[in-house]
């Protein structure tokens, strides 16, 4: 694997996983010496699904981008080529995790605000480096409103 090839966006993409991958484990939520990570609760607040689902939902961005740099499987899902799951994946995860801060804003930590910010790296990274591919996401082509000519 050489990581010279991989574009500026694919590396933010995966650095932004990995920091994911740590964050896991760091605390979320809690209040003094408690602390909970983002597969445990907390009596009160629960970081939950949105916490560990978010996150892995935003790995896998990550991973479809490792994937494709290794040269060993190309992801596509449907009209979907890589670079745009990716987008997408990410996408899902970072508003996942935005979503368990907003409905549970007590007793935040670190994590919690780490974890947004590394899903949105992921995020804007895969979105780069799609870009970089000249893919732009389907449905999306900005050809106007649809309903020129009425």
């Amino acid at each position: 694997m050489d990581f010279s090839k991989l574009s500026m966006g694919a590396k933010l993409a995966l650095v932004g996983g990995a920091v994911l991958v740590i964050n896991l484990f760091l605390p979320w939520y809690g209040e003094g010496p408690f602390s909970a990570n983002a597969f445990d609760s907390f009596p009160g607040v629960t970081p939950g699904f949105l916490a560990w689902g978010g996150s892995l939902i935003a790995i896998a961005g990550a991973v479809v981008l490792l994937l494709k740099a290794f040269g060993k499987q190309t992801v596509n899902a449907g009209q979907f080529k890589t670079e745009q799951l990716a987008v997408l994946l990410g996408g899902i995860g970072f508003v996942m995790i935005l979503l368990g801060w907003l409905t549970h804003m007590d007793f935040v930590k670190f994590g919690t605000f780490l974890g947004i910010i590394a899903s949105a790296v992921v995020t804007y990274g895969a979105w780069t480096a799609m870009k970089a591919a000249g893919l732009d996401m389907p449905g999306m082509g900005g050809g106007g409103s649809g309903n020129q000519g009425m």
